[in-house]
């Protein structure tokens, strides 16, 4: 069977974000419409569904294969929030509007999905196994990566590229305060894990800052390094703001920077992933752009 083909769905992807996110007056209903029909372009993604055959996420076989494909409730919770509003929305037997916070949990139900794609590939590919993958992941919204890594990280809580990344990714997507809470909450598990690991950590130190750095590196813990990191970026979204918060900031450096050379199944997968997640989507450059260099 052919892979899913995001090329196959771009126009129709894109039509259905335009009218989620960028239709001037599009009403709530209709935006939670679209968003149900967007949600049958993941699952077919996801279940690498032939082209052309019928699919709605309401049909028992879809939620057999679905419920067979994975239990993770950001899968599973998910779809079942998109399909318990979107379907009465499509028919006639609810005539009430949604309302904002109605849209704002099918959205974070979206969101959620758009997760799921990332920490499913995650579980094939550990997570910090490859710096390249790593680097165009952090592209993404602050949103997104922090739904991935908060998953991860309950999945597997002594990974410390997990841990680095997800301490960060709390002061983008909500302050820093947050962050230094969440490390707080998780201070005996974290001082616990020092953060250079093996030769690989050491040689990475040494060639970034010097030998002359690595005893006083070689005892830190990953509630120090998390502190500490916590501590510096927020110092420099003070001085500059955050570079991207959403999609429409995040293309523009996608599209420059995102795509990863190589033609292995963990690159092309991971590429495929990253474009399939960016359909449609419009640029809106960043105004905090200039004050990062850019």
């Amino acid at each position: 069977m052919k892979k899913f083909n995001n090329e196959v769905y771009k126009s129709l992807a894109t039509d259905l974000i335009g009218d989620t996110f960028y239709l001037e007056g599009r009403s709530n209903r209709g935006k939670i419409s679209s968003i149900r029909q967007y949600t049958e372009i993941i699952v077919r993604r996801i279940l690498n569904y032939p082209q052309g055959k019928r699919l709605t996420i309401g049909d028992k076989k879809i939620q057999s294969k679905l419920e067979s494909y994975s239990s993770n409730p950001l899968l599973r919770s998910s779809i079942e929030i998109i399909l318990n509003n979107g379907n009465p929305r499509s028919h006639t037997e609810v005539v009430e509007p949604p309302t904002d916070k109605d849209v704002e949990k099918v959205l974070d139900a979206l969101f959620n999905l758009y997760a799921f794609l990332l920490v499913d590939y995650f579980e094939k590919y550990e997570f910090g196994s490859n710096n390249e993958v790593m680097t165009s992941f952090s592209i993404l919204p602050p949103i997104i990566r922090w739904i991935t890594l908060d998953y991860l990280f309950k999945q597997n809580n002594t990974n410390t590229a997990i841990i680095d990344k997800l301490a960060l990714v709390t002061v983008k997507a909500y302050d820093k305060e947050t962050a230094l809470n969440w490390v707080e909450d998780n201070k005996d598990l974290l001082g616990s894990l020092f953060s250079i690991k093996d030769s690989n950590d050491i040689k990475e130190i040494v060639e970034s800052v010097g030998v002359e750095y690595l005893p006083m590196l070689m005892n830190k813990t990953m509630y120090d390094v998390c502190i500490e990191k916590i501590n510096s970026i927020s110092h420099q979204f003070e001085q500059a703001g955050i570079l991207y918060k959403n999609f429409e900031e995040a293309i523009e450096f996608y599209k420059e920077n995102g795509k990863i050379g190589g033609n292995s199944e963990e690159i092309t997968e991971f590429n495929s992933i990253m474009e399939f997640l960016y359909l449609g989507r419009k640029s809106i450059p960043s105004e905090n752009k200039k004050n990062w260099g850019w």
